[in-house]
């Protein structure tokens, strides 16, 4: 087990970075293209209908299921017009995260676009934080590109399982990279709840300077 690690250790790393990379393009393809449903069904327009059917019908896609479809239906080169691009196991597996992403995103910003309506900027904020969330969730969901042929973090810890004879570490192995993943993510979280509590102080100083001017009023 121990002398493995000099060699697990920075293909794990390198194979994380590509769970990351996944997560990182699905979530801002779910917002290039779940922002303008969220427009749309918030407008409550002629597109209101549609937008809310699309999004329903993004909702129950399986991603699993759309990995496999782009993997092994789709061409191996697609030509749009006059640009051209490679259906790789990785663009396969981005694309199937980002239908997930752009229902979550069309959900959460409209009920974001509603509190900012009512006036209510801290409760929008929640947007941001669910953003994170689902960030997370695909970081953890892209291991599924192993399945398909990406060189991921899961990748990486299946082979390196397979060369491990006792079970006992194996299971060292596998706890190892949960604790890996725990403290990834406990950083993130850690840092995207320092900002949101400068947020939250920003927008609460002024609500609460308003409210002490009411009440010294005459």
């Amino acid at each position: 087990m121990l002398e493995l690690l000099p060699r697990f250790l920075p293909d794990f790393l390198s194979g994380l970075a590509v769970n990351f990379q996944i997560a990182i393009c699905a979530l801002l393809g779910g917002l290039l293209l779940g922002t303008p449903l969220a427009v749309a069904r918030f407008r409550n327009g002629l597109a209101s209908t549609p937008a809310a059917w699309l999004v329903a019908l993004l909702r129950t896609v399986p991603t699993f299921v759309v990995m496999f479809f782009l993997v092994n239906v789709v061409p191996a080169t697609v030509s749009l017009g006059n640009w051209q691009f490679g259906m790789t196991p990785w663009l396969a597996v981005v694309l199937s995260l980002t239908l997930y992403a752009a229902a979550y995103v069309s959900d959460h910003a409209v009920e974001a676009m509603r509190q900012l309506r009512s006036g209510s900027p801290v409760a929008a904020m929640l947007f941001v934080m669910g953003l994170v969330r689902a960030f997370f969730v695909m970081v953890l969901s892209s291991g599924f590109g192993a399945a398909v042929g990406v060189v991921e973090a899961t990748t990486i810890t299946l082979r390196a399982i397979e060369t491990l004879p006792k079970v006992g570490d194996r299971l060292l192995l596998i706890g190892l990279v949960i604790v890996i993943f725990t403290v990834c993510f406990q950083l993130i979280y850690q840092v995207i709840n320092h900002w949101r509590g400068k947020l939250n102080q920003r927008f609460h100083r002024p609500v609460q300077a308003a409210r002490l001017e009411g009440v010294e009023q005459p």
